[in-house]
């Protein structure tokens, strides 16, 4: 307010606010950016071989800083070491991170996230789950809709674009992968995908 002198205090938490108003605006610029270009003809899966449980100990050294700052513990279950797919490793890594990222932000302190990867006659199956709030039924059908951000009661909907479970099924959809969601309030939630088994030339 013009003529009004700030302290050091309530000047400290406005630049907080501020730049916590910027990192949330230049999330949610690349998350559109990113969105249109899955949605454009521009962008196609590159297929290769890769090993999924490599990728996922990757993704969980990734996060494992972030889960400690809120006092999470971040887990591994991996029922296979030698478990390879084709696809494109760069999107699946997106998926990754954006349901890792989710499973972060929606549970308390005290709380675990766990990927866990299992093998099926004819695929690897890859799971986030965590011991958060929990969805309600009445949103679970929507957790995928552009911009629908779910309110599971520590505050984290507003830091959220509500793009990246969209992001997460758009990828998926390319790589002709299906994921499902099991979730219980008060108790947290699954979130699962398949990818193709490739077994590797001996």
């Amino acid at each position: 307010i013009k003529g009004e002198t700030l302290s050091e205090e309530e000047r400290k938490r406005y630049l907080k606010i501020a730049r916590r108003h910027t990192v949330r605006l230049g999330s949610l610029i690349g998350d559109l950016f990113e969105l249109s270009k899955l949605d454009s003809a521009s962008v196609t899966p590159q297929l290769e071989s890769f090993s999924v449980p490599e990728l996922v100990q990757d993704i969980a050294q990734e996060f494992q800083l972030q889960a400690e700052k809120k006092n999470i513990t971040l887990s591994l279950k991996l029922d296979t070491n030698s478990a390879f797919t084709i696809g494109d490793i760069g999107l699946i890594q997106r998926v990754l991170e954006n349901l890792v990222r989710n499973a972060i932000r929606f549970t308390p302190a005290g709380g675990e996230v766990t990927l866990s990867i299992s093998e099926r006659p004819q695929s690897v199956a890859v799971a986030v789950s965590d011991t958060g709030a929990g969805i309600p039924d009445n949103e679970i059908s929507h957790i995928f809709d552009r911009f629908y951000r779910s309110d599971q009661g520590n505050g984290a909907r507003s830091d959220s674009s509500g793009l990246g479970l969209a992001i997460v099924k758009k990828i998926l959809d390319l790589h002709d992968s299906r994921i499902t969601v099991v979730s219980k309030v008060n108790a947290g939630t699954r979130f699962e995908f398949e990818l193709p088994r490739h077994r590797q030339a001996a």
